[in-house]
């Protein structure tokens, strides 16, 4: 009777974590240089800026984004975006259902359609 030859061992496979929305970590701190500008796009993000008398430009969908300090602009564009800001001297709103709640100060605010931009 012939011998049956045995099968090849198959290597194990690791495991791979999946991806977090964003693909990067959650709620890394960005500082923004002096008079920069900075910008966040993404879906899903969790980002914290420190605003240093900068622009900052934030774009996307459903991102969660914390600005400390004081901002010259702060820009909002996309859908349901919520950021929630110190202080800035102006606050542009675009898109649908975008949040932006300010501390304190009296920015320019300049929004339209479905956007509320509040002090808060």
């Amino acid at each position: 009777m012939p011998s049956i030859p045995s099968f090849p061992t198959v290597p194990s496979i690791p495991a791979v974590e999946p991806p977090t929305p964003g693909g990067g970590p959650a709620n890394t701190v960005t500082e923004a240089p002096p008079g920069g500008q900075v910008s966040v796009a993404g879906v899903g993000d969790n980002k914290t800026i420190a605003c240093n008398d900068s622009d900052v430009s934030i774009s996307g969908v459903s991102n969660t984004v914390t600005i400390t300090g004081h901002c010259t602009t702060v820009t909002v564009s996309g859908m349901q975006n919520k950021v929630t800001l110190d202080t800035s001297d102006q606050i542009n709103a675009s898109g649908l259902d975008n949040v932006v709640t300010y501390h304190s100060g009296s920015p320019d605010i300049n929004s339209g359609g479905s956007n509320a931009v509040q002090q808060g």
